[in-house]
């Protein structure tokens, strides 16, 4: 999946992100004040997934479009809305409620596949059988081979957050047969392609493919070179035998133990796990992560800005204010967020004409007035 282009409008709250354009590059840097809609538009990206597997959210409006498919070479256009109501103290109980949709199409450059309205469902110009009204029809007919595609590319949309460390020193546990049928059976494809955690996926190319987990330990070690080894075996759990972890652990040079991912550090242990993903997530993927410098560091920065992650179709949306990462990434992928109330603009850098060179078009990011006045109430 790629995303094209988005606009997205929480009619209960009043936010609307404005059409954003993401077309261009397949890596776009969100670059903004505090508080100007950065991280919203990371959310609004996700609801749309939730929505297209199912949720029922009150008053979301959106307009995408994007191209999925097994050559990523099919565009759709996916829009829709669901009702606005008043929630109630039921709703509240029930974890917001549900939502009617009123309004939903899907289109392909070929033809319109879906179209929606309060009276039902039209799927490919015949109407369908009463489904329900509270999802999306994208989540209801997924199973259709002329919707599968679409629906498909929506599962790739990864929020990458390894921010958390009540959860980042977690090992991911599987039964030693599971474990054993993956290994004897799948390929690297597979493997990229399945729901497993990067911890599982990385244990399985640790002893199946040698050769790209050496690459992701080579790029690892070039961020930490006191870093000798690295490796993820799977270890039996003391208190169930038949379940297996895949813990992380590195050795350092002069250092005779092996530290564990419990033990590492925070920073090294997030940057082997994104760098994990580059290589693990399956092609199509769209990766978010939010305040990059939080969950990766600016140590790894010049890993992802090199060829590694044009080497697969994956796209980045990123966001981050901090001036190391917006000063070493090229301005061709800077993306000026700013926000009136709660209107929320997307414009290309060289919308504003900033200098040549990364230098001088950070120093006239920092004195432009859109960039300085980047949230207006």
């Amino acid at each position: 999946m790629k995303i094209n282009r988005i606009e997205y409008h929480d009619t209960h709250s009043g936010w609307h992100l404005c059409p954003a354009d993401f077309s261009r590059q397949n890596l776009a840097l969100l670059v903004g004040v505090s508080a100007a809609g950065k991280t919203r538009i990371l959310e609004a990206i996700m609801n749309l997934k939730k929505i297209a597997n199912g949720s029922s959210m009150n008053g979301i409006k959106w307009d995408i479009t994007f191209t999925s498919g097994t050559d990523e070479a099919t565009e759709y256009r996916w829009q829709g809305e669901f009702e606005n109501k008043e929630l109630t103290e039921e709703d509240h109980f029930n974890k917001g409620g549900q939502f009617q949709v009123i309004h939903e199409e899907l289109s392909s450059s070929k033809r319109k596949i879906i179209k929606r309205d309060q009276a039902g469902i039209t799927f490919n110009g015949v109407r369908t059988p009463k489904l329900s009204p509270f999802q999306s029809a994208v989540e209801l007919l997924h199973q259709e081979d002329e919707i599968l595609p679409a629906y498909s590319g929506f599962k790739k949309i990864v929020c990458s957050d390894h921010s958390d460390l009540r959860f980042m020193n977690r090992t991911y546990g599987m039964s030693f047969a599971r474990f054993e049928r993956l290994t004897t059976s799948d390929t690297l494809k597979t493997i990229q392609d399945t729901n497993l955690p990067v911890e599982a996926k990385l244990a399985w190319v640790y002893k199946n493919n040698p050769e790209v987990f050496h690459k992701i330990k080579t790029h690892f070690i070039d961020i930490f070179p006191q870093v000798e080894d690295v490796k993820v075996e799977p270890v039996r759990a003391k208190d169930d035998p038949a379940v297996i972890t895949f813990p992380i652990q590195i050795r350092e040079r002069g250092v005779k133990q092996w530290i564990h991912q419990r033990t590492m550090s925070s920073g090294m242990l997030r940057a082997f796990k994104h760098l994990s993903e580059l290589y693990l997530l399956p092609a199509g993927s769209v990766i978010l992560i939010d305040e990059f410098e939080n969950s990766l560091g600016v140590n790894c920065m010049d890993v992802l800005t090199e060829n590694l992650f044009r080497n697969r179709s994956l796209q980045f949306i990123i966001t981050s204010h901090h001036p190391y990462i917006i000063n070493n990434v090229g301005v061709e992928h800077w993306k000026i967020v700013t926000r009136k109330k709660g209107v929320v603009r997307v414009k290309d850098a060289k919308a504003f004409n900033l200098g040549k060179t990364k230098h001088s078009a950070f120093m006239e990011l920092l004195q432009l007035e859109e960039y300085v006045d980047g949230v207006e109430i």
